[in-house]
């Protein structure tokens, strides 16, 4: 009978295509992977992998095992995760996936109070393009994400709980011609590079028409953004060092305005929209540990939200 580990080996060749580096991957030498997958082999008695100079591919008996391996390996990661969901709280894990812009700056203080209420529950954070997430999730590396829910909900094996929405405003450094103006226009900002993040489409669709709308100028065709960066920390320097100006959710550039090192503009609304979300697979039960994570960043959010639609 072929053994779990030995299913892990013929996944590890499957994606690395080379013995050496699957070996490496999995902390053993060459020759034990080697001889594993020989056992394979002699079990199902027909070669894995076709082997060339130019790298390995998996034989079609080696595509049927990979596929089989593939669900086996998700199972088994399930059933770790059960065991530590029943663990509970204390002496559980958390594995939380969220992108770069937004969401990594609005979950910071949602995971120190996680950590305060409960010291010994292990949480690690996976921060990655919000493209990537959704399977991530699938691929069992993360168990709950925070994303745009305009692309989440694209997704059917998802489910999801809603946040607040927050309205973007325009941000600058304190010296920026446009903070020399009274009541800047829509045709004042776009004399200017935008920066942004790479935008889902549906918002990218939005930005386009309020650019259009504000400016009377259709954009170009690859839209208004001039320059496109991912990294919330990154993108806000840039501000700082440039004539750029963006346009974020408040909570995400309060304590820069605060300090003085960047400005929010008199309004110019382009009807931008931010919509963040928790979603989880729809197939999952959700953790004593997720839960509480959601409750406190609906708290943290709710409480975000309030003042930001005040102001």
């Amino acid at each position: 009978m072929i053994s779990l580990r030995q299913l892990q080996h013929l996944l590890a060749v499957a994606e690395h295509r080379n013995f050496g580096r699957a070996a490496d991957a999995l902390h053993i030498t060459q020759p034990a992977l080697s001889r594993s997958i020989q056992a394979i082999e002699a079990i199902v008695g027909a070669s894995l992998f076709d082997r060339s100079r130019t790298g390995i591919e998996p034989t079609e008996i080696g595509r049927l095992l990979i596929r089989h391996a593939d669900q086996l390996s998700a199972s088994a990661r399930d059933l770790d995760r059960e065991i530590r969901l029943a663990k509970g709280l204390d002496l559980g894990e958390l594995r939380i996936g969220v992108g770069p812009f937004g969401g990594s700056a609005l979950i910071g203080p949602v995971i120190g109070r996680l950590n305060q209420l409960h010291p010994r529950l292990r949480v690690r954070l996976i921060v990655a393009p919000w493209q990537e997430l959704p399977e991530r999730a699938r691929a069992r590396e993360v168990d709950v994400l925070v994303a745009e829910l305009t692309e989440i909900h694209r997704f059917e094996d998802f489910q999801s709980v809603p946040l607040a929405e927050h309205a973007a405003i325009l941000v600058c450094r304190p010296d920026h011609p446009l903070s020399k103006l009274a009541a800047p226009q829509g045709e004042d900002m776009f004399a200017y590079p935008l920066a942004a993040p790479r935008l889902p489409a549906e918002a990218h669709h939005r930005l386009l028409a309020g650019a259009a709308a504000a400016s009377g100028v259709a954009p170009p065709r690859d839209g208004p953004v001039g320059i496109e960066c991912d990294s919330s920390s990154v993108l806000k320097s840039i501000l700082m060092h440039s004539d750029a100006v963006s346009m974020m959710p408040r909570f995400m550039v309060d304590a820069e305005v605060r300090s003085g090192q960047l400005v929010a503009l008199p309004a110019i609304d382009l009807g931008i929209r931010t919509h963040f979300g928790v979603a989880w697979l729809r197939n999952r039960s959700m953790s004593g540990p997720g839960l509480k994570f959601i409750e406190l960043l609906r708290e943290h959010d709710a409480a975000l939200a309030l003042p930001a639609e005040s102001a």
